[in-house]
């Protein structure tokens, strides 16, 4: 009798654990994936940490500012302006196929395979 209990117990677990994506807030299994995309926040952080290093490179080296690369520009102007926006612009590509599943119901966004 006790092998019956334990195999109706195990077919039971088995239902249980369906293979259905739900989403973590609400319960809802209407969850869509999408790609990521382009990120715009990553490419505002890194142009912020381009220009705080620039702006900390004008107070703690001020001899640097005195330095003419062209007639408008010093040095700091030359460094955010080459190598900062670029390097802003192509971090924000970073990660733009992975996908992220998104609940219809509550709006709440995750990684996919993140658990």
């Amino acid at each position: 009798m006790s092998a019956v209990v334990k195999q109706s117990n195990q077919t039971s677990n088995v239902r249980n654990h369906d293979s259905k994506v739900h989403c973590k807030k609400c319960k809802s299994n209407q969850i869509v994936a999408n790609k990521r995309g382009y990120s715009f926040s990553t490419m505002f952080k890194v142009l912020f940490i381009t220009f705080a290093i620039c702006v900390a490179l004008a107070i703690f080296f001020p001899a640097l500012d005195n330095l003419a690369v062209s007639p408008n520009l010093n040095i700091i102007g030359v460094i955010l302006f080459y190598i900062g926006f670029p390097l802003a612009i192509i971090c924000g590509f970073v990660g733009r196929s992975d996908i992220v599943n998104g609940c219809m119901n509550c709006g709440n966004k995750w990684r996919a395979g993140k658990k």
